[in-house]
């Protein structure tokens, strides 16, 4: 099964989130740090990340950035509650490969997820 990572400093979210992609068969691996999530990525090679902009130990923006150095082609998807075209337009330049705003419809990540997974996996 496709490996996710969510990196989100929200308990809340990630909880969620984590449930959901499991009980969808994904194998999902989590932290509220983005440093750590790097190192994650670069440990694990995860087929997809779930990035929140707001981290509190460096900017999701920043983290993007970082595992974009690791792998060009890596899939993230940037997840916000503070969304704003400058965000949108900052994710889309640093490589992210969609962009969606807090709250979401759960079925419409789910489709997200599966269009970029199969992009990764095609």
């Amino acid at each position: 099964m496709p490996k996710i990572l969510i990196i989100d400093d929200d308990e809340v979210q990630l909880s969620l989130q984590r449930s959901v992609l499991s009980s969808q068969g994904y194998t999902v691996q989590s932290t509220a740090d983005g440093p750590q999530g790097i190192l994650l990525y670069r440990t694990h090679h995860p087929d997809l990340v779930l990035l929140d902009i707001g981290l509190p130990s460096m900017s999701g923006i920043e983290v993007l950035k970082q595992i974009r150095q690791i792998d060009q082609k890596a899939k993230v998807i940037v997840i916000t509650g503070y969304a704003s075209v400058e965000s949108a337009v900052l994710a889309i330049r640093a490589g992210a490969w969609d962009y969606v705003k807090k709250p979401y419809d759960v079925n419409a990540l789910l489709k997200k997820i599966g269009a970029a997974l199969s992009v990764v996996n095609g």
